[in-house]
């Protein structure tokens, strides 16, 4: 996790900013990375968000700002997510429970997309279990939740581990994206009644942690939203740096590598310039720690 962060940073940066030490540092960070997702498939049969998603984006965003992308390698780790929703394609139209539920979903969408994959019949399927499952953490087989009622418009992780799966407002945010990304024609009119009950959520849910504050920022960003309510939350994430220029995942603890890298990754996407004062702060952190 901390290898993604480091690397996310710096690509965020941007690759004027790297010196040759870094840049060198960021390499073998990807190196890394991309070694651990392979050998996960060789030990484990399941889609993961740490060992698939999160490599895949770093890749993605280092090749953005200028360093060589593996394709070849991009395309097995997106081969290999789509292999394990591929067999689930009836379960998923049932809304029967894939483990992890939303958060597993969203995060499988977001590997395939950054590999560019094209709709097909799994992604269609896997679009269509998110819809079957807003507002619920498992179907159950009962009707879909009642989107007039304003919680009903968040998706639940079937399982909390934090802390990539500490907050509704990233699971929310991960299932629009996806959808946004994947939908069909034919899924629209379902999507359109998804997003606005989603977004009533969105836009009422209490911002009670620091993962609240960035995954609200990110889909404000990634989906479009009001500019000043992506300016307040952006404020908010900029007040909770600690004085060492790193981030927590609350008060109460200290700074640390995926909080900074969070923070400072997600700021700059949404539009904080690389020369801020705190993000230059944020980046010296993770270099002297």
């Amino acid at each position: 996790m901390k290898p993604v962060l480091f690397i996310l940073v710096f690509c965020a940066i941007g690759k004027q900013s790297f010196s040759s030490d870094v840049e060198t540092t960021v390499r073998r960070g990807l190196e890394r990375l991309q070694r651990a997702s392979v050998n996960w498939q060789s030990n484990e049969d399941c889609f993961s968000c740490h060992h698939h998603t999160l490599p895949m984006l770093a890749s993605f965003e280092g090749a953005q700002a200028g360093l060589q992308l593996d394709t070849n390698w991009m395309k097995a780790q997106a081969d290999a997510a789509h292999s394990y929703f591929e067999p689930l394609i009836e379960d998923m139209d049932m809304g029967s429970h894939v483990p992890g539920g939303a958060a597993t979903v969203g995060y499988g969408l977001w590997a395939l997309s950054l590999d560019q994959r094209v709709s097909d019949e799994t992604t269609t399927a896997m679009v269509n279990y998110l819809l079957l499952i807003q507002g619920v953490a498992r179907l159950r087989g009962n009707p879909p939740a009642d989107l007039t009622k304003l919680n009903n418009g968040r998706w639940i992780a079937s399982c909390r581990r934090a802390p990539m799966q500490a907050s509704m407002v990233g699971d929310t945010v991960l299932a629009l994206v996806g959808i946004e990304r994947y939908a069909t024609v034919e899924q629209q009119p379902r999507v359109a009644l998804a997003r606005t009950a989603a977004v009533r959520w969105l836009a009422s849910a209490p911002l009670t942690s620091q993962q609240d504050r960035l995954w609200r920022l990110w889909g404000l960003q990634q989906l479009g939203g009001n500019e000043d309510a992506k300016a307040l939350v952006q404020q908010a994430i900029l007040n909770s740096q600690q004085s060492d220029g790193g981030w927590a995942e609350s008060e109460e603890r200290p700074s640390d590598a995926l909080s900074t890298g969070q923070a400072v990754f997600m700021l700059c996407d949404s539009g904080i310039a690389p020369n801020d004062p705190a993000i230059a702060r944020g980046r010296d952190f993770l270099l002297q720690t």
